[in-house]
């Protein structure tokens, strides 16, 4: 009888101990998240209370709990707490409207103009007995003799045009004279005795083995090619002829103003190597290509100035008017993160919300560059600590190189 009394005094006992345990449990929820601390600069190194980090020795931040990703679906914004924004110095934006005015500074150098080239060419086989325009670089008049040249085949046309003058008695007709004698003339031209030359040979009637070649033009010997004795033929340049007035300047204008080069832009160009001087025209030729080495692209600029001013070969800088990009929405250089797929920016929309962003670039004038399309005016952009929420967002899953079909990780068991 006794044992169940005691039995019947417990019950009560046990079922305030059952609800006290209860209770206790739900005070001490086993799954409820522990607070986690991380590096602001190293998030791999995660610790259970506050500390510094063994790596860079910054205090940890207090890392914001996970939030289910389900409520957010289609969000591309992450949080980011202020004490960590302010342990990574993160500093902002605004983007603003405005008109870009690029102030294009390129270097130039003077070359010669193709059509201002000419090279002379023999136009029969031979050897060359005397050079009389001996030296590169030398000026050269109009008429000047250039060099003498013995050749057989010039020597058998004269022969044969003498032997055609005298008989031209025996042909009755006049017509047919003429015709002949045109004929004669011609084939001494085509090898390239001057008109005095073929007047002289009619009047001497003699046949001369060296023959007399002159400038067709007054410039300077630019490339010299012979030499007394050297043996040459028509598809040998002897030398080349540059006329002293006609030059053009090449400027290399970096690739990204490729959009805003124009034929017909003004060019003001002056040179250290040149005290007072100073050369404008428009830009008359922008050549296609890009050259792969230095990333640029070609101008030319006609000059209209003598050899005796400017040199081939000689540096200058060109000014290139460029027209200015109205209303543009524009943003500092230092926010924009370039990668191979995309240009990005990371926008703060919030006190502790970010946003990675791709965007579309134009023109970059100075510090400041402006966002073409991904971007509006009054927005903030990151211009400092962007990197590393970029990294941020990566690692959530909401970076613009992240992909709903990119590989799952791989264990190795």
């Amino acid at each position: 009888m006794r044992y169940w009394i005691a039995i019947l005094l417990l019950i009560p006992l046990l079922s305030v101990a059952q609800e006290h345990n209860h209770n206790h449990s739900e005070d001490q929820n086993p799954f409820e998240q522990s607070s986690e601390y991380v590096c602001p600069m190293h998030s791999q190194v995660v610790r259970n209370e506050p500390g510094t980090c063994p790596i860079c020795g910054m205090d940890l931040v207090e890392k914001e709990p996970k939030q289910d990703l389900s409520e957010h679906e289609g969000e591309k914004s992450f949080t980011v707490p202020e004490s960590s924004q302010q342990a990574i110095r993160v500093t902002t934006a605004k983007a603003v409207r405005k008109d870009l005015q690029p102030q294009l500074m390129a270097q130039a150098q003077v070359r010669w103009q193709e059509s201002a080239q000419r090279h002379i060419h023999s136009r029969a086989e031979g050897w060359v007995e005397e050079l009389h325009a001996d030296v590169e670089g030398q000026w050269v008049e109009k008429g000047d003799k250039l060099y003498s040249l013995y050749a057989p085949d010039l020597v058998v046309a004269q022969d044969d045009y003498l032997q055609l003058l005298d008989s031209l008695s025996d042909i009755r007709n006049g017509n047919s004279q003429q015709s002949f004698k045109r004929r004669g003339q011609q084939r001494l031209r085509l090898l390239g005795m001057s008109e005095a030359q073929i007047k002289a040979l009619e009047q001497g009637g003699e046949t001369e083995y060296v023959v007399d070649y002159y400038a067709p033009e007054s410039g300077y010997i630019t490339s010299l090619d012979i030499q007394e004795g050297m043996y040459v033929s028509p598809g040998l340049k002897l030398l080349t002829l540059t006329q002293d007035n006609q030059l053009w300047f090449f400027a290399d204008v970096p690739a990204h103003y490729s959009k805003q080069l124009k034929i017909g832009q003004m060019a003001h160009i002056s040179s250290e190597h040149f005290p007072g001087g100073h050369w404008m025209n428009a830009i008359d030729y922008i050549y296609p290509q890009i050259d792969p080495v230095t990333q640029t692209i070609k101008v030319r600029i006609p000059v209209n100035d003598s050899i005796d001013r400017l040199r081939e070969g000689l540096w200058a800088t060109a000014h290139i008017e460029l027209e200015a990009v109205k209303d543009a929405v524009v943003v500092p250089v230092a926010s924009l993160i370039v990668t191979g797929a995309n240009n990005r920016v990371v926008v703060k929309s919030g006190a502790r919300e970010f946003e990675v962003r791709e965007v579309t670039t134009g023109l970059r004038v100075g510090n400041q560059i402006a966002i073409e399309e991904g971007l509006q005016e009054g927005e903030l952009v990151v211009t400092s600590g962007q990197f590393l929420l970029d990294s941020e967002a990566s690692l959530q899953g909401l970076g613009l190189d992240s992909s709903d079909d990119a590989p799952a990780p791989q264990h190795n068991h």
